[in-house]
């Protein structure tokens, strides 16, 4: 259904890079993988970088105090892990167009090994540009079981044969 690769030559052969517009369908799920550890240096840093200096983040004896027992990863972070562990399948994306709904259901810790995956909740032109079509998606990240955060947002893909990927011989 799905081509990952394309060839360009006598024993040469290319991975294509994520999916035209015209490949996605309202209901499609996609599962990413492969998944990721989040490590409390990513968080440190994730901190550091966002100016975030909630204590809860990265003071183990302050964390220790709170209702969860231990730093929690920063909300950002795991935010960023639900749109970027999609990049193979949306990787013709042109932008992100908005966020509708973010939902964080559960905290992250240090250690923990998230997965991501997105369901197509509808396909549309896009009025302003006729290279793109417009996806409007679900991703999820879980740990384990535990949805942990949800994402509404809703991206620009490129359509078949049009983009900077199709001049590259993507």
């Amino acid at each position: 259904m799905f081509v990952a690769f394309k060839d360009v030559g006598e024993n040469r052969i290319r991975e294509s890079v994520g999916l035209a517009f015209e490949d996605f369908v309202p209901g499609q799920v996609f599962h990413h993988r492969p998944g990721i550890t989040v490590y409390q240096y990513d968080n440190a840093n994730e901190a550091l970088v966002t100016l975030n200096q909630a204590a809860i983040h990265y003071d183990e004896h302050y964390a220790s105090k709170t209702e969860f027992g231990r730093p929690l990863v920063v909300s950002t972070l795991t935010l960023q892990r639900a749109v970027g562990m999609g990049w193979k399948t949306f990787g013709r994306r042109k932008r992100i167009v908005g966020f509708s709904s973010i939902r964080l259901t559960a905290p992250v810790y240090d250690r923990d090994t998230l997965y991501a995956r997105t369901k197509i909740l509808s396909t549309a032109d896009d009025p302003s540009d006729p290279d793109c079509g417009l996806l409007e998606c679900e991703a999820t990240v879980t740990r384990g079981e535990t949805v942990v955060a949800a994402v509404t947002y809703v991206q620009a893909i490129y359509r078949h044969g049009r983009g900077p990927f199709e001049a590259l011989g993507y």
